[in-house]
């Protein structure tokens, strides 16, 4: 689905600030998780959002 790692960090970060903006405060805390994340860490991340 996501052969692009760029394109995999960018939906998480839009889906973290998509919580955050919806009253999910702390998950602003992953963030930086999510932009300093390999593509391994980055698949775990979204399998943990429930995209994959």
């Amino acid at each position: 689905m996501y052969n692009d790692t760029e394109a995999l960090r960018r939906e998480l970060l839009d889906e973290a600030y998509a919580g955050a903006f919806s009253g999910l405060g702390p998950i602003l805390l992953d963030t930086e998780e999510i932009r300093n994340a390999d593509s391994e860490e980055l698949e775990e991340i979204a399998r943990r959002y429930g995209l994959r």
